[in-house]
């Protein structure tokens, strides 16, 4: 683990980008036999589904045909907020360059790609990226670049890995690395802000882990805004009401201190239930855990290390007074609903209890073998049902009766004498 200041980030980077390149120009002259594949008009390249091509993204040049090709000078340049900009020079001894392409990424499974005829005589080339919405600052920028001739010769290079798009002013950021995240914080924000961050994903590793039975292939980032007025100005929005982003795209969340809460509700509660969002989009996406309901956002509460109050007495309250809700066949059940308390966030709360039951009863490695079941097409209640051994209408009543309901069975929920899936012996070593 380290810490650093921002400002010495484009140095940093600049030696890496040399290393890299110096490493690329190794082999990039390089004489490939083969036949030449014909003249295409459109890099398809990018589209192969090969593990070790997109991840991890270190691989060997590619090339196809008889050509010699050298690539020097690629450089990254950040013109935050409104892209960047790649630049190479390229040639061969055999035909002039008809097609580049640049292609890059901020996590190993996410690729974009952009192309170029406009190619100068001396081989330079150009591609500028204009961001479309909002695009944070300090996200990871690897790429590669792939080349075709007039005569079919292709070429790929290696990946570039390491750049940053930078904002303008990233003196007045901090950046610290751990082997759990990256964490970029402004300068206005409290001293402990990164150090906090730090702490909370290190203690959640472990559970990470098992929960999931891996952890991310790539290093999460956490971008702390100082105040709302920076986060606003960035997001170009003046909707106080948005206090973050998290998006699986960027491998981030971007998030603010809310004058309302403190800053472990910040770094210890906000920050691991938006990593376990990214979590949730890598290993099962949004079928299995749709957007908004009391399932995915009860699962990444699960995984909060401080709370802004007591959820799981709220729910207790309420379950004491007969008033929980229809769970797991009510799909209009969501986050933000309010609860019969008139307090918002039922489902979030709601949601918890749940997970907080399922865990208690069937551990972690019931967690990962219900992740598993997602992931291979199962629904949500196909998931449930194998894994316990139960009903649905069994599972919601031990669910309601662990947190006091006197009623032995939720509301709007029956009975069902339909065939129940013998019950899958737990615990289960975690996977490694």
């Amino acid at each position: 683990m380290f810490l650093r200041p921002a400002s010495i980030v484009p140095a940093l980077l600049s030696i890496a980008m040399l290393i890299s390149l110096l490493f690329t120009s190794i082999s990039i002259a390089t004489f490939a036999q083969g036949d030449s594949t014909p003249t295409i008009a459109v890099d398809e390249w990018y589209l192969e589904t090969d593990v070790e091509w997109n991840n991890p993204y270190p691989r060997p040049n590619t090339i196809v045909g008889d050509a010699i090709w050298t690539v020097e000078a690629a450089t990254f340049t950040s013109q935050y907020p409104s892209g960047f900009e790649f630049s190479v020079r390229v040639h061969n001894d055999t035909a002039p360059i008809t097609l580049a392409s640049v292609i890059w990424s901020h996590t190993p499974n996410e690729l974009q790609r952009i192309e170029t005829q406009n190619i100068s005589a001396d081989g330079q080339v150009r591609i500028r990226y204009r961001v479309e919405g909002v695009l944070p600052p300090w996200v990871a920028v690897n790429y590669y670049w792939s080349f075709v001739d007039a005569e079919g010769n292709r070429y790929r290079t290696n990946w570039f890995v390491g750049a940053e798009y930078l904002p303008n002013n990233p003196e007045s950021w901090t950046r610290a690395e751990s082997e759990d995240v990256i964490v970029v914080a402004q300068n206005t924000l409290p001293d402990d802000a990164i150090a906090n961050t730090l702490d909370a994903m290190h203690q959640q590793r472990e559970t990470f882990l098992q929960a999931w039975g891996a952890l991310l292939p790539y290093k999460p980032r956490v971008i702390l805004f100082g105040d709302q007025r920076a986060f606003n100005e960035w997001l170009g929005s003046t909707n106080s009401s948005i206090l973050g982003l998290t998006e699986p795209e960027w491998g981030a969340t971007i998030q603010v201190l809310n004058p309302d809460d403190t800053l472990a509700d910040l770094t210890y509660g906000t920050v691991p239930h938006e990593i376990a969002h990214l979590y949730q989009f890598e290993f099962v996406g949004d079928r299995g855990f749709p957007a908004g309901s009391w399932f995915t956002e009860g699962n990444a509460t699960l995984f909060e290390l401080s709370q802004m109050y007591d959820y799981e007495t709220r729910i207790r309250n309420i379950a004491l007074e007969g008033n929980l809700p229809p769970l797991l066949e009510n799909e209009s059940f969501f986050a933000m609903s309010f609860g019969p308390d008139n307090r918002g966030r039922y489902g979030y709360d709601v949601g918890y209890t749940f997970w907080r039951w399922f865990i208690q009863e069937y551990g972690l490695s019931g967690h990962y073998q219900l992740i598993t079941k997602l992931k291979e097409g199962e629904t949500r209640n196909q998931a449930l049902e194998q894994i316990t051994g139960l009903s649905l209408y069994e599972i919601e009543t031990r669910w309601a009766q662990w947190l006091g309901a006197e009623s032995a069975a939720p509301p709007l929920i029956v009975p069902s004498t339909e065939y129940r899936f013998p019950p899958t012996a737990t615990p289960f070593p975690s996977p490694r």
